[in-house]
């Protein structure tokens, strides 16, 4: 077994662990994992040993059944306009039987993941913003009800420079609203809209 066979076998269980832990697909492990897969193919039925076909097997099937998970999610996902959706937003944080938590996140495909606790429910709603920016949104929802000298702001607006997507946890505190930030669960890749004067 020479190093690549090595490489090829620490990369696509690297990539194959990391496809289960960190649901859907990116571009970058995307690409990778098109590469170590097809890699692992070529050795396995090849000049390289056989079991490499398990692990190549294994990362092609669960990069395939992510890619299409994802499009059919997409697909069927609302499309709106970020007017109404902030409009909504903000009337429904606003009223005294509505939200008393609010999660903003953009996705890195540009849905704007819009996570609400109310006194007697719980629910996770996405959409795609039409004609607008998905992160100009969630910065315009966040400096309306907490401020826009708030500290979280500041912050999320600087960890996307930086590469890393954050959530803005919005909390009702008596009359106002506090926010936090806490990491994304998966990929912590920031979308980067096209068209935007600021965040493109």
């Amino acid at each position: 077994m020479g190093i690549l066979d090595v490489v090829v076998a620490v990369g696509s269980v690297a990539l194959l662990l990391r496809a289960l832990v960190r649901r859907g697909p990116t571009p970058g492990p995307l690409l990778l994992a098109l590469v170590f897969g097809g890699l692992g193919l070529w050795r396995g039925l090849g000049p390289g040993p056989g079991w490499l076909l398990g692990p190549a097997v294994g990362l092609l099937g669960v990069t395939v059944l992510d890619f299409v998970v994802a499009a059919r999610l997409s697909a069927r996902m609302p499309r709106t306009d970020p007017a109404e959706v902030k409009e909504q937003l903000l009337a429904d944080c606003r009223r005294a039987d509505g939200r008393q938590q609010l999660t903003l996140a953009v996705a890195p495909g540009g849905a704007v993941m819009m996570d609400g606790v109310w006194p007697d429910a719980v629910r996770r709603d996405a959409v795609m913003v039409t004609g607008g920016c998905p992160v100009c949104l969630v910065e315009e929802v966040t400096a309306e009800l907490a401020g826009p000298e708030a500290s979280a702001l500041a912050g999320y607006r600087r960890d996307r420079a930086a590469g890393t997507n954050r959530l803005v946890v919005l909390r009702r505190r008596g009359d106002g609203w506090e926010a936090a930030l806490e990491p994304v669960r998966a990929s912590s890749r920031p979308h980067r809209p096209a068209g935007c004067a600021v965040h493109g």
